[in-house]
C-alpha cells in the first residue's frame, strides 16, 4: 500500500504540501505506552513525538511484540480522524554498539513501519543516533516513500 505524501521538508523544516509550516521542533514527546492509552490527546498544532522503545517493538525478528504494534496502529488510525500527526522516535533502550545490533535496531523499526504502513498521519521517523543514518533511511523509505526523516531535535534531514 502506497500512501501519498502530506508533507515536504525544506531547509530542516517541515511543511504541509500547501506550504504551511508544521513546526516539528515543537513536537510533544510521549511514551508509546502512554500514547496507546489515548487519554485526551487531541493537539493538531504540533506533532506528537511517539517514543518507541526498541525493546517494546522487539530486539530481533523472533521477539517482535505484534500485540503492542497492533494497538499502536489502532490509536494512530483514531488520530487520523482528529487530524493529529505523529513522528515515530526510536529509543535504543538496549545496546546498539555492534554492526549486528545496529542492523537489528533498523530492522525492528522497519517492522514497526510495516505494521503502521496504512496510517496516513505518521509523518515519518526520527533517526536514532545509534543507527547508521543512511542505512536507516534507505531501509525505511524503500516501502514508505512518504516518510520524512528527522534528527534528534526534530529538524528534517
Amino acid at each position: 500500500m502506497k500512501l501519498d505524501p502530506k508533507f515536504k521538508a525544506e531547509n530542516g523544516k517541515l511543511f504541509f504540501l500547501d506550504g504551511k509550516e508544521f513546526d516539528s521542533t515543537k513536537a510533544q514527546k510521549i511514551d508509546a505506552a502512554d500514547f496507546i492509552k489515548n487519554q485526551g490527546l487531541t493537539d493538531t498544532e504540533v506533532p506528537y513525538a511517539v517514543l518507541m522503545p526498541w525493546s517494546k517493538v522487539g530486539l530481533d525478528e523472533d521477539s517482535y511484540d505484534e500485540d503492542f504494534l497492533a494497538k499502536l496502529r489502532d490509536v494512530l488510525k483514531e488520530f487520523e480522524e482528529k487530524n493529529c500527526y505523529a513522528i515515530i522516535v526510536p529509543v535504543a533502550d538496549s545496546a546498539a554498539e555492534s554492526a549486528v545490533q545496529k542492523e537489528n535496531l533498523t530492522a525492528s523499526m522497519k517492522h514497526c513501519a510495516r505494521r503502521i504502513k496504512d496510517c496516513e498521519n505518521v509523518i515519518g521517523f526520527s533517526v536514532p543516533a545509534e543507527a547508521d543514518q543512511s542505512f536507516f533511511i534507505e531501509e525505511l523509505s524503500a516501502k514508505h516513500k512518504q516518510y520524512i526523516f528527522f534528527s534528534g531535535d526534530f529538524k528534517t534531514l
